[in-house]
């Protein structure tokens, strides 16, 4: 996948290893022209050839001011650090270079290898987690929060634990340990499509949505939802199954169709935690 994503934004494949695919640009580029991607979790701008085993990184590391990260290990980035990241494969020594922005991972490898919390009922707590440390969400106390398909509540868990006022949406029963939150988690136990619009509560901060719906189907059946709730948002979070790599193609008609129905720009990647499936984020400070 990510080789055809080179490859429609006009990169020349070239070395490719296991986690790793390197491309050539058809003129020089700088580093504030690395393109965003869906499929890789870290881009940099290459700085050596591959043969050159005996590069002295930290003489590179030195003369840019830079962190250092290899594929597992170096302190996460902050919004403008200049990152140098080393990856070895074999004999090869591939040293790279990337500038830190919001929307890309701070952590090395682009993984920040969180552990599943004991209470939290779901793998979907480490989506929720990834996504909030890559676009860096955050969640206020008391924000009000719709959250479609939340069943069990691995998702619904990660935003209790930031005080979040949240109302699941989900003809699926709820983790015991999730209802006993009743305080500040309202469970309608019913598709998106049966909710009564009128009685979400607002303003709505975060729109949250993790369906067992092929992409089109799932966001069909938050329409409504979402010009009810629009207006306030200031961001969501999709979790679109794809059921088949080729729907990849659809991915922009996808994106379209989001940031028009949410009137805000939208942002897709891969999360580490993510199998056949993509992270939609859409923000008004994208």
């Amino acid at each position: 996948m990510l080789r055809a994503e080179l490859q429609r934004r006009g990169f020349a494949p070239s070395f490719s290893a296991r986690g790793l695919v390197t491309a050539k640009a058809q003129r020089p580029i700088g580093v504030d022209e690395l393109p965003p991607l869906v499929f890789a979790r870290r881009t940099c701008l290459s700085l050596t050839q591959p043969q050159h085993k005996d590069v002295d990184v930290d003489a590179v590391v030195s003369s840019l001011g830079a962190l250092l990260h290899s594929e597992q290990a170096g302190t996460p980035a902050q919004a403008g650090d200049v990152v140098v990241t080393t990856v070895e494969r074999g004999q090869q020594r591939f040293v790279g270079v990337h500038v830190q922005r919001p929307g890309l991972s701070p952590d090395p490898g682009g993984d920040p290898r969180l552990q599943i919390p004991d209470n939290a009922p779901s793998r979907a707590w480490l989506k929720f987690e990834e996504a909030a440390r890559l676009f860096d969400l955050h969640v206020d106390p008391d924000d009000v929060v719709v959250e479609v398909g939340c069943s069990p509540g691995g998702m619904t868990r990660a935003l209790l634990d930031r005080g979040a006022l949240v109302t699941g949406i989900d003809p699926n029963a709820m983790d015991a340990g999730i209802l006993e939150n009743r305080a500040r988690f309202r469970h309608l136990r019913c598709s998106a499509q049966a909710v009564d619009v009128l009685q979400l509560p607002g303003p709505v901060r975060l729109l949250v949505v993790d369906v067992n719906q092929r992409p089109n189907a799932a966001i069909s059946s938050i329409e409504a939802i979402a010009q009810r709730t629009r207006r306030d948002l200031r961001a969501a979070l999709l979790i679109l199954k794809l059921g088949d790599w080729g729907h990849v193609s659809e991915l922009p008609q996808w994106l379209e169709r989001i940031g028009r129905l949410l009137a805000m720009p939208v942002r897709a990647t891969q999360l580490p935690a993510n199998r056949q499936e993509l992270c939609v984020f859409a923000s008004r400070q994208l």
